[in-house]
């Protein structure tokens, strides 16, 4: 380090001060990876510009998982970052135990014969070239150390020493705080996955009583069909009998009404059949379990698959109409997309008293596809538009409503890179418009 670099102030203890030059590396290698917005790309992100301020010959993360144990999170080998092998580590010798007890940057000197003893694959590989120091730098969010960052290094001045500790902390401050927010958004989007899924299995669960109905109906007729099926075909075999005590004529009418009536059964089981068919198909498709990634889709299979699976709770009350444009297909996450129709067009039905009508609209911008869903409701009050989306606010009173419907309706649709419009007269009804980006 040159003498502009830095210069220790021996008057008032240890001082520094630290170029123009060394601000602005450090601002920028701050800058690089705190815009990360992944802890997959965090470290090596930290890695990789930490040796624009510190030269060292390996590097190595370690973050506190316990009082004297840490996960390794990984480090730099000959320029690269690596992935750890061997994640859990605790330190063996006493002088790198304190060293990580320390709040305060530490220096190792001759660290291979200090940490002698040391048998992890951790502690082989940054002291693999042998350095002639280890500097030891704790990373804190709020005054708790929460891991460490670990230079093995070239011999170093006193006074270099003491600008490297002022560089080292305040970087490793930044990278603390960096991960701390990091983990409470994965943390927080964790969380609101687990809401979105509760939210569709409470979405199925409520479906269930309406689609064990639809197929309970065909299936009885598939079985009252099969009984009468088989008693028309022992009285077929009777008829072709030639006993010789009715005419000819009248037995091969009797034949042939009974093979009408046997192929108009066998119509009546293909249909009911197919309804099965198509309300499990629909199920399956709204689920997506097989199709939990993303995928270019048609927006109105999505909707049509909802709509069969609400439709014992439309049915003989709320009409949907539809007008349906010629759309491309959009990137999405299915499954989720499925959640949003379902969630407004439940939304939609409970907000018509009586009988009413939704109307179904999709049309193409020049940037974004678009679904409109109108019903003929109650509408919203003013006073509450703003709050629709608001986490736990509902107006379907405590046991009807979660108040979780449209906020992850909204979490959604900002995943997506979408957005979402609501207008609402008061005894008229409400309009949602989804917006879903073409790229």
């Amino acid at each position: 380090m040159s003498e502009s670099a830095g210069r220790l102030a021996t008057s008032r203890g240890f001082q520094v001060s630290i170029s123009s030059l060394t601000l602005g590396i450090l601002y920028e290698a701050v800058l690089a990876f705190s815009s990360q917005d992944r802890l997959e790309t965090l470290w090596p992100s930290v890695c990789q510009n930490a040796r624009w301020l510190i030269p060292s010959r390996r590097m190595g993360i370690l973050l506190r998982s316990g009082e004297a144990s840490f996960e390794i999170v990984g480090g730099v080998e000959y320029g690269k970052f690596q992935k750890p092998v061997d994640a859990p580590f605790t330190p063996q010798r006493d002088q790198f135990k304190r060293a990580l007890a320390q709040k305060n940057a530490q220096w190792i000197q001759r660290p291979r014969e200090a940490l002698e003893g040391e048998k992890d694959n951790f502690s082989k590989r940054l002291l693999q070239d042998d350095p002639d120091v280890l500097f030891v730098v704790p990373m804190s969010m709020k005054g708790k150390t929460i891991g460490h960052l670990l230079f093995a290094m070239s011999s170093v001045a006193d006074r270099d020493q003491a600008m490297l500790n002022t560089l080292g902390t305040i970087y490793a401050l930044h990278v603390g705080m960096a991960y701390t927010l990091l983990r409470i958004t994965e943390e927080r989007r964790q969380m609101q996955d687990q809401l979105i899924m509760q939210e569709k299995m409470a979405s199925l669960g409520n479906l269930v009583a309406g689609v064990a109905h639809e197929i309970n109906t065909p299936l009885g007729s598939l079985n009252s069909n099969s009984d009468t099926m088989g008693r028309m075909v022992t009285a077929l075999k009777s008829s072709l009998k030639d006993d010789g005590k009715h005419p000819r004529p009248e037995r091969a009418n009797k034949i042939s009404r009974f093979l009408e009536e046997l192929r108009a059964l066998a119509d009546f089981n293909k249909t009911a059949s197919q309804r099965m068919i198509a309300i499990v198909t629909s199920l399956r498709s709204f689920a997506r379990l097989d199709r939990a990634t993303e995928d270019q889709v048609d927006m109105h299979e999505g909707l049509e698959t909802t709509l069969t699976l609400i439709e014992n709770q439309l049915k003989d009350r709320v009409t949907v109409h539809k007008d349906y444009a010629a759309t491309p297909r959009v990137r999405c996450y299915p499954s989720q997309l499925n959640q949003v129709y379902m969630n407004l067009l439940l939304n939609a039905s409970q907000a018509i008293e009586g009988k009413g009508d939704i109307y179904l609209k999709t049309f193409a911008t020049d940037d974004a596809v678009a679904v409109e869903i109108t019903d003929t409701g109650v509408g919203i009050p003013a006073e509450n538009r703003s709050r629709v989306f608001d986490p736990g606010f509902t107006t379907k009173g405590v046991k009807v409503g979660t108040g979780l419907g449209l906020s992850i309706v909204q979490r959604i649709i900002d995943d997506h890179n979408g957005k979402i419009e609501v207008e609402s007269q008061v005894g008229k009804g409400t309009t949602v418009r989804v917006f879903l980006p073409l790229s």
